[in-house]
């Protein structure tokens, strides 16, 4: 899995760009924020090195560190959205196992993720960065749905809905209230009933027995 603004030709050129992300990754998760001129003195280099290696400056180096922590983000979706984890443990506990996974995740990345997505709207390659992370796990959702669809774990005939609905904890679960809440695991639980009531094979109207017709109306006294 490549990222956009972290992918690097081999070579001293490429570990320097990686370097130099790796120190940008470690002054976030710190401090919160960085300076060029921190980066470079973290990773012995100079300033302009920075600039001959990333275009934007700092900027290229906050879309750097977005693309490691995007990256972490679809891997864990990756090794959990499968058929073979789909088949032994459920939908249900499927779902649930991804969202736990993202949510760990953005709780060990808020700082990157706060930093990076203040700079979205006006930062080209941070918003190259999500969306070519967001088309891959898209791709990855669609593929575990036609496979849970094939193995009669997974209803509906719409693929892409269904893939971009377990897109939805992707990018929702980066959020204060959920990843401060003393007892997260209490909200993991109805978020992932929630997400998981519309692909179940045992909703209403779908791949299951209908529910029973209502009682006949009492006789007239």
């Amino acid at each position: 899995m490549t990222a956009t603004a972290d992918a690097v030709p081999p070579g001293r050129s490429g570990r320097t760009r990686l370097a130099l992300v790796d120190s940008t990754l470690h002054r976030l998760r710190v401090d919160g924020s960085f300076t060029a001129e921190q980066v470079a003195a973290d990773s012995g280099v100079s300033v302009a090195t920075i600039y001959n290696r990333f275009s934007e400056g700092r900027d290229g180096l906050l879309a750097g560190a977005f693309d490691r922590v995007l990256d972490r983000l679809v891997v864990v979706s990756a090794e959990v959205l499968t058929v073979e984890v789909l088949l032994d443990r459920g939908l249900e506990e499927t779902v649930r196992a991804m969202v736990d996974g993202l949510v760990e995740v953005f709780s060990e990345e808020t700082l990157v993720m706060r930093a990076a997505l203040a700079r979205l709207p006006e930062c080209r390659s941070l918003r190259d960065s999500f969306r070519h992370h967001e088309a891959e796990a898209r791709a990855l959702n669609r593929r575990f749905v036609q496979l849970g669809q094939a193995a009669g774990h997974i209803v509906g005939s719409a693929p892409d809905e269904l893939a971009d609905l377990l897109v939805i904890p992707g990018q929702g679960g980066n959020n204060p209230l959920l990843l401060g809440a003393p007892a997260r695991a209490r909200l993991v639980r109805p978020l992932t009933t929630a997400i998981v009531a519309v692909p179940a094979p045992h909703v209403y109207g779908r791949s299951c027995p209908s529910p029973p017709p209502p009682s006949p109306p009492l006789p007239p006294a």
